[in-house]
């Protein structure tokens, strides 16, 4: 691969640099080597993809731990290594993707993560955490979160596309079958039907997430309410959020799910 050299301007080369223009240099040359990194990765990431056979799938140990949710934490193992299932490569793309690339944008830009706190490690541990406990959860909150943000930036990959329309329709059919038993509502019910609601409010489908989210506010009624559901720390956040949207909605139509703002009509 042939070498690039980029040139940093700087002011009277011939007299000593000050203690500014090292800081810019240093700056720059560490701006171009994280970049340089993250192309180096992605690429590899996508020449694993392309090469590995349909029906391999990456060995996942089955150690005996405390909780799963340590397992995400500790940034020395693999954090999918308490999944119960092997995951295929695909699937292990995604979710690397999901934890490496997602979760920081997401704690960046998400109005559930306006006030001060380790939300990253919170994101880890109540969402990615809960969700490689629970395979269709995975799929809902990971595995078709990632193929949206990557079709957002590839809408022409038909392969990722084709993935996004099994996954949802997965969701849907589990889904539609937990809430036609007559077992008691589970937290984790409510987590795939808010899953499944961010992910109406992705594509700009709000009229069918305020579908998902007035099944959610029944399924909690009948439990007597988020407390004595068990619904704690981001998903009781998030179901406090979006139910309080919801309400207003119920006398202006036109509210943003996710940020309370009028929407365009037309």
């Amino acid at each position: 691969m042939a070498r690039q050299f980029q040139f940093v301007a700087v002011s009277n080369p011939t007299e000593a640099p000050s203690s500014e223009s090292k800081k810019l240099v240093y700056s720059h040359a560490f701006r171009q080597a994280h970049a340089q990194r993250r192309r180096e990765q992605t690429e590899k990431h996508r020449k694993e993809i392309a090469s590995a056979p349909v029906n391999k799938v990456f060995t996942i140990s089955e150690e005996v731990v405390s909780s799963p949710l340590s397992q995400v934490l500790n940034s020395n193992k693999d954090p999918f290594s308490s999944m119960a299932r092997p995951i295929s490569a695909v699937e292990y793309f995604l979710l690397n993707h999901y934890v490496h690339v997602i979760v920081p944008f997401t704690v960046g830009h998400c109005g559930l993560f306006d006030h001060p706190g380790d939300h990253k490690t919170q994101l880890l541990r109540e969402w990615v955490g809960l969700a490689i406990t629970d395979e269709v959860f995975m799929i809902a909150a990971i595995l078709l979160s990632t193929c949206r943000y990557i079709l957002q930036a590839q809408p022409g990959n038909l392969i990722i596309l084709q993935l996004a329309l099994q996954y949802k329709q997965t969701c849907l059919q589990t889904l539609q079958q937990e809430m036609n038993t007559s077992a008691p509502v589970s937290i984790m019910t409510v987590a795939k039907a808010l899953a499944l609601a961010l992910d109406e409010v992705t594509v700009g489908e709000h009229t069918i997430a305020r579908k998902h989210l007035k099944g959610v506010l029944a399924m909690v009624d009948s439990s007597g309410g988020a407390g004595e559901l068990g619904l704690t720390g981001l998903l009781e956040r998030m179901y406090r959020k979006f139910m309080g949207v919801f309400k207003l909605e119920l006398k202006d139509a036109g509210i943003d799910l996710l940020c309370n703002k009028t929407l365009t009509q037309g």
